[in-house]
């Protein structure tokens, strides 16, 4: 017989995310479909078989929610239904629970194990039609011939065998015989009660045990009891193991991690709710500790998804390990409750300490745990050393509800990254005004591009052979309505993380050309410099698109610098370098930002096909103060004449700054000195303007007090 095909409707806006998911899944084995949209899933669900739905949450026309809450209103609670989110927060992943979800796979999606998250579903939901069968095919069998069936008296004497099946080999087979000669006395006595209570209400009982038998094997009954009349009760008994196995594997998968084997978020969040109503019920406190290892998302990077998972079990087990309750605290309490672990997902690991007596004993057990996962990882080609940030909330003082309590903790976690990780922090309330403040600014963020609240600046270049300005740097501002001008030190980083900065970098570009474009038409030809992100830079289509908004508005690709700073191209590999030789095959210049601020070396440098070096503000500032900025403006000017790049000297501000730089011999000034960042309106009426920078020498700078 040819197993049928397990088909799975799978709906994400994202095509590039639909096919990868596709291929990994039919790869498996799986009948995919495919929906665009959420209103094509529910179409698809109406008129298409459909064993699993895999829904993005965040779909425009639909999200992924409202077609959970129509699947289960349609089918109920069985369909397993799989939400796609990269939101990582308490309240998402609380929701989709909320609307019926079965399980959710956080974005980015790790492509190694998605196939099998999804057969342990898929093995847990055929289990559980396994299970729903199962019982349906006991309630038919057991209304014709169940599977033993004898006839007891009111003291216990099997008085008839009606039926006898394999699965009770405990059942002495000659009636005439005591029940208790069969089972133990204590389930003999089972039986006798639950016969009392069937005559005296009337009614049928239901009872089950586990019963070891001769071989050492434990095995699991189910048994009725159903009144005859006065004396004789009839008494089926039906064989319940592979359906208690079956269970027990369900409960696994839905309450523990498969990786780890501690349990996961859901089974932490009903033990902490019990703990919570224990605590209140009896006064007394207890803490959550919200664990993350700094630089785990490196190790998935740059060594694959198999290292990342030792180090995830290995972690497990080592905080396991230190968190033995005689180890690390000392208490009275010889009834007090077992500290609790959890993991979340990804390298997110949570502990709840019940009844704490002390608040330094959640401290004296964060710092064991961090001193526990500083020991190196050890890994098949090298050992990894990775350090763990924590934050601690207590109850009651911190919140009085387990999801308050648990988005406190993770609210004082990353207030001890901030803090230079590798540190705990206890939550307190300004942490989470902060954190509100940067959600809504997150918000809004999502909103600036279609709101047009973004605007550029363009702070002019000084050419110093030419005396006057050639070229300007591009810098994007935000006007938000209530804020007003919000700081990209602010915004910038927020974009980064959410990867909104690929379409703010996308129109800052395109903006950009199409008003240097206007200058080149008005007889103004300065060449345009434009940031890019480290996540631009790994985009695969960075190159065409570039090419597209040159061709869009007409700018001529010599006139166009990239810019990079130092610290985005140390992580580069052959593709970035392949990327950025392909943009200079275009005649793109490319610049180095922020130079002297990263780890460059010679090689690095000399393998780069960059044009242009432009030496931080952080070494300009003090040079003519400090002989040791001085010496390093020195030798970065050197070094990049040498390997041929021009030299771009940022932060003047200063004539004297100006006049060394070119006695040094600086290509290019930028700077207050000769002009803040201006609109482009303003550019033109600047542009012509001429300076006159004499070069002379610093040496004679006084540095003794320096």
């Amino acid at each position: 017989m040819i197993a049928k095909p397990f088909k799975i409707l799978l709906a994400d806006d994202d095509a590039t995310v639909r096919l990868l998911m596709q291929a990994a899944l039919e790869k498996t084995g799986f009948e995919v479909t495919l929906a665009c949209n959420g209103t094509e899933a529910i179409r698809l669900f109406e008129t298409t078989p459909t064993d699993m739905i895999m829904l993005d949450v965040e779909m425009p026309d639909m999200d992924g929610y409202t077609v959970c809450s129509y699947v289960r209103e349609k089918v109920g609670n069985e369909l397993p239904i799989i939400m796609v989110t990269g939101m990582d927060d308490v309240q998402s992943i609380t929701r989709a629970f909320e609307v019926g979800a079965t399980d959710f796979i956080p974005k980015p999606i790790n492509w190694n194990l998605l196939s099998y998250r999804v057969l342990y579903l898929k093995r847990a939901y055929l289990n559980l039609l396994a299970l729903k069968a199962a019982n349906a095919r006991s309630v038919a069998i057991f209304s014709a011939i169940p599977d033993t069936m004898f006839i007891i008296n009111d003291q216990g004497k099997i008085l008839d065998i009606c039926s006898d099946a394999d699965t009770t080999p405990w059942l002495i087979r000659n009636s005439a015989n005591p029940l208790h000669q069969s089972l133990p006395q204590d389930i003999a006595n089972l039986y006798l009660d639950a016969a009392e209570q069937a005559r005296y209400n009337g009614t049928v009982e239901l009872f089950d045990y586990p019963l070891k038998l001769d071989n050492d094997e434990t095995r699991y009954y189910e048994n009725r009891i159903v009144v005859i009349d006065s004396e004789e009760t009839l008494c089926l008994v039906r064989d319940i193991s592979d359906r208690k196995d079956s269970e027990s594997k369900i409960f696994h998968l839905a309450y523990y991690d498969t990786l780890t084997g501690l349990p996961n978020r859901q089974s932490f969040m009903e033990r902490l709710k019990g703990e919570i109503k224990r605590a209140r019920y009896t006064d007394n406190k207890l803490a959550i500790l919200f664990l993350d290892l700094d630089g785990f998302k490196s190790i998935n990077d740059t060594m694959g998804h198999n290292a990342g998972d030792t180090i995830l079990k290995c972690a497990a087990d080592r905080l396991q390990n230190s968190t033995r309750l005689s180890d690390f605290v000392s208490r009275t309490d010889k009834n007090h409750s077992e500290v609790k672990l959890a993991r979340l997902g990804g390298d997110e690991f949570t502990v709840i300490i019940p009844n704490l007596l002390r608040t330094e004993d959640a401290l004296i057990l964060a710092h064991r745990i961090r001193e526990t996962m500083r020991h190196p990882f050890h890994l098949e080609s090298r050992d990894v050393v990775l350090t763990t940030s924590i934050g601690i909330a207590l109850y009651p003082s911190d919140g009085n509800d387990a999801e308050t309590l648990l988005k406190h903790a993770d609210t004082a976690m990353y207030h001890a990254k901030n803090e230079g990780r590798d540190n705990c922090q206890f939550y307190n309330a300004e942490l989470t005004l902060q954190a509100e403040k940067r959600m809504h600014l997150e918000n809004d963020l999502r909103n600036a591009l279609q709101l047009n609240e973004f605007y550029l600046v363009y702070q002019p270049q000084f050419d110093i052979a030419e005396g006057n300005f050639q070229s300007v740097e591009t810098l994007i501002r935000w006007q938000h309505p209530k804020q007003g001008l919000v700081s990209p030190i602010d915004f910038i980083p927020l974009a980064e993380e959410n990867g909104l900065i690929l379409p703010i970098g996308e129109w800052v570009l395109r903006t950009a050309c199409t008003e240097a474009a206007q200058w080149h038409k008005n007889g103004k030809c300065l060449q345009v410099a434009v940031n890019l992100s480290p996540l631009q830079i790994k985009d695969p289509e960075l190159v065409n698109k570039v090419l597209g908004i040159l061709t869009e508005t007409g700018f001529p690709p010599n006139k166009l610098i990239l810019e990079i700073t130092e610290g985005a191209l140390m992580e580069h590999d052959e593709n970035t370098l392949t990327t950025l030789h392909e943009l200079r095959k275009h005649q793109i210049q490319i610049a180095l930002d922020d130079f002297g601020t990263g780890y460059s070396s010679m090689n690095y440098l000399r393998r780069l096909p960059i044009n242009y070096i432009k030496v931080d503000q952080s070494f300009v500032r003090d040079m003519l103060e400090n002989k040791n900025n001085l010496a390093i403006v020195l030798a970065m000017i050197s070094l990049s004449t040498n390997l041929g790049f021009s030299v771009t000297a940022e932060g003047i501000e200063t004539l004297e700054q100006a006049q060394a730089l070119k006695y040094f011999g600086c290509d290019t000034l930028q700077g207050y000195y000769f002009s803040k960042p201006i609109t482009a309106e303003k550019i033109c009426s600047i542009i012509n303007q001429k300076w006159s920078i004499q070069a002379s020498n610093p040496s004679a700078i006084d540095h003794e007090n320096s």
